[in-house]
């Protein structure tokens, strides 16, 4: 199962780039993240929370780990590691040519490709966040999602999201 985490610090090995901002940190101090755990080594306590090596392309083996820090414990991130996922797989809506203003379009990726997923900071497009996943070995994709990180992380665990709706009938 992916697990949400409040990454405090995140330095991206690929291209020296930190995924926690100077904004996020002077805002909230974190970014959050929903990040498959089947992608972490080196787990270990730091401080209140964990620090690990998250790789983005999990067949590669020249690909270079990212090292994160974030408020999650150990233990919560084992469990996320140790929980089943509801399938194999997971239909999210892709939105053509990451553009909020165009249709979605479902896809359906199988939950061991999906390296994390990431908030997509526009206030007037908050149900979406990035993808960021690998098709094949060496195709990393960023793909604009049509749910927002707790509307993924529930059809993960669910296979649908939270919303419902109710039909009354008359008699």
């Amino acid at each position: 199962m992916y697990i949400m985490i409040n990454a405090t610090y995140w330095q991206d090995r690929r291209d020296s780039s930190k995924k926690v901002t100077t904004l996020d940190d002077n805002h909230t101090g974190y970014r959050r993240f929903l990040i498959n755990p089947n992608r972490i080594s080196d787990l270990k306590v730091d401080g209140t929370g964990s620090s690990f090596l998250f790789s983005e392309n999990h067949r590669d083996r020249r690909e270079n780990n990212s090292f994160v820090r974030c408020t999650s414990t150990v233990a919560e991130i084992q469990a996320a590691h140790d929980t089943a996922f509801a399938s194999n797989f997971i239909t999210l809506p892709f939105y053509k040519k990451n553009n909020p203003h165009n249709d979605t379009v479902d896809y359906t990726l199988d939950v061991g490709d999906c390296a994390y997923f990431d908030d997509y900071n526009d206030p007037d497009h908050p149900n979406c966040c990035w993808l960021i996943y690998n098709r094949k070995a060496f195709k990393r994709v960023e793909q604009l999602v049509g749910y927002n990180l707790d509307q993924v992380e529930d059809v993960a665990e669910t296979g649908t999201t939270t919303t419902t709706s109710t039909t009354t009938t008359e008699q």
